[in-house]
């Protein structure tokens, strides 16, 4: 690879590490993890019938904490000799454009990304986020193909 700042994405299913496990050969390069939260919306009047509404913040909150921890594991057990950045992104709603987003604001040289990850049926070839994110970027993205094993 000739890039200097690569975007890795992950959700941690195993097809993800693929790409991690890909990245990780080229340490030479700027790496930065990337997990993508999706929170939605409680309806208002399931917040006023709640006894706690603050409860779902509080786990929210906890969740963002764990995945920045696994994350970390992930960037300590991959990127053994290499200084690794880790970032949990929250959105409400499409994980393809806060991607692209990302990379565009962090000066991102190529997107990394495994061709099927957690989606329950996706597409048939490589996933719809994968999909979205070819039609929505200028950055150059790598698909790496779930291994089999």
């Amino acid at each position: 690879m000739d890039s200097k700042k690569l975007l890795v994405t992950t959700d941690f299913s195993d097809a993800s590490f693929a790409a991690v496990a890909h990245a990780a050969k080229a340490e030479e390069n700027q790496i930065t993890l990337l997990s993508i939260l999706q929170t939605g919306d409680v309806p208002p009047g399931l917040l006023q019938q709640m006894p706690n509404p603050g409860a779902i913040q509080e786990y929210r909150e906890k969740v963002l904490e764990q995945t920045r921890d696994k994350l970390n594991a992930v960037a300590s057990q991959y990127f053994t000799n290499a200084n690794v950045h880790t970032d949990v992104v929250v959105c409400e709603e499409d994980v393809a454009a806060e991607i692209c987003k990302y990379a565009e604001n962090n000066a991102i040289d190529t997107i990394v990304m495994s061709g099927q990850g957690r989606g329950a049926l996706g597409s048939f070839f490589i996933g719809s986020t994968v999909q979205k994110v070819l039609r929505m970027t200028r950055i150059p993205v790598l698909v790496i193909p779930k291994t089999t094993g």
